[in-house]
């Protein structure tokens, strides 16, 4: 596997001197748009872009992790380094960040070295994780566990993993394929997206897989487009979308389903920064780009969208219970936006017999059996942002009188 410089930024809001910034989205995918970054950062060869506007990099040539301010540009010099023959780093290749604020280091000798939210200058990292393999990216997958890809293997290991411990799951084996890949990355649906350059594809790897399992699906993208398609960097935002950085620089945009000879959505141009060197995604949209010995921050490309179907929706109680409970879980995806409500709907037939709003916390709502009509209705639940309500999840209801 390469060394990967993996790019995480902080992003801020998406505005721009108090206005939305407009991104290219009724660009047709055929045509690379070329979008003016928000700011560049220059000398650095890895980052990881955040949601306060803290960029996180990595240097291999001199052994470090540099991280710059919200606001930085140009030539600015980092808010703070970790370097120094404590910290134990060696060509360091790809930088995480959990939600407690710790990084995670992908070294250049089998090794992840965990540093603590406040580590600064030359500190000792408070764990290091063997990975009895080279090690080309890091990542925090969407339940907060770290992802380790390698040569051999993809493994999933608990946050706390330390010296040689096992990991949770992975994947690996003849029919995972795993050789020539450069960088994987899991979706907010669970799926791990594998980027093979060279072969030209992506593997997609179902939820949950774990042992020697082959892909759920490739990706080709084998189209007349742009370029050559071999991808190599991956990132993904909280639509599902995926972000993929090609060999010659352009930034191609799926979506989450996307199979086989798949069109991408939007093609970002690689005018402003060359060859793709590491890719992120900010919580808030925005795409940090590494090339060149720079770090190019775009605004958002893409819009926000309703979020997905609300999950594993439920009705406890017998038909004849005084209240039955309704239970979900909330969607996979909230389409870039906080989740700002759900809507509780009952339905016998085409009549809607009763219908509720909660708030955002709420994953319940007592039904009394007094308010439903008698016989078999659906219960219909949808959550809602500020894009609109997205699809609904329903289940049967049975009423007795």
């Amino acid at each position: 596997m390469n060394p990967l410089r993996i790019v995480i930024v902080a992003a801020g809001a998406a505005l721009t001197g108090g206005l939305l910034v407009a991104g290219p989205a009724e660009a047709a995918p055929v045509d690379p748009v070329d979008v003016r970054p928000e700011r560049t950062i220059k000398g650095a060869t890895a980052d990881h872009l955040s949601a306060s506007g803290r960029t996180y990099g990595v240097r291999a040539r001199s052994h470090r992790v540099v991280v710059y301010g919200a606001k930085a540009r140009g030539n600015a010099r980092p808010l703070y380094r970790i370097a120094g023959s404590r910290t134990r780093l060696f060509q360091p290749r790809s930088i995480a960040r959990d939600s407690a604020g710790r990084l995670y280091v992908a070294n250049g000798n089998k090794r992840v070295l965990v540093f603590g939210k406040n580590a600064r200058g030359n500190v000792r990292p408070i764990r290091v994780l063997r990975a009895g393999m080279p090690v080309g990216s890091v990542s925090m997958t969407p339940d907060n566990r770290l992802m380790v890809a390698g040569s051999t293997a993809i493994k999933v290991y608990r946050r706390s993993a330390s010296g040689k411990a096992t990991p949770v799951r992975q994947i690996a084996g003849d029919k995972a394929q795993l050789n020539g890949a450069y960088d994987a990355k899991m979706n907010v649906d669970g799926r791990v997206w594998v980027a093979f350059g060279e072969a030209e594809l992506i593997s997609v790897f179902a939820p949950g897989a774990n042992g020697n399992v082959a892909p759920e699906r490739t990706i080709t993208a084998d189209w007349a487009g742009p370029g050559l398609w071999e991808p190599e960097m991956l990132s993904f935002d909280r639509a599902g979308r995926g972000y993929v950085g090609l060999h010659s620089g352009h930034v191609y945009v799926l979506g989450s389903t996307a199979t086989g000879d798949a069109t991408p959505q939007l093609v970002l141009s690689n005018r402003r920064h060359g060859h793709v060197d590491g890719l992120s995604v900010s919580r808030t949209g925005k795409v940090a780009v590494t090339g060149g010995s720079k770090i190019t921050i775009y605004p958002r490309v893409r819009a926000l969208t309703a979020p997905w179907a609300v999950r594993a929706v439920s009705v406890s109680g017998s038909p004849a219970a005084k209240n039955r409970v309704v239970r979900w879980a909330k969607p996979l995806a909230d389409g870039g936006s906080a989740i700002t409500r759900y809507r509780v709907a009952v339905k016998q037939g085409t009549t809607t017999v009763k219908v509720v709003r909660l708030k955002a916390l709420r994953r319940s709502f007592t039904l009394r059996r007094s308010s439903l009509p008698a016989g078999t209705s659906t219960v219909v639940v949808q959550a809602k942002n500020r894009k609109g309500y997205g699809p609904a999840a329903s289940v049967p209801i049975t009423v007795v009188k």
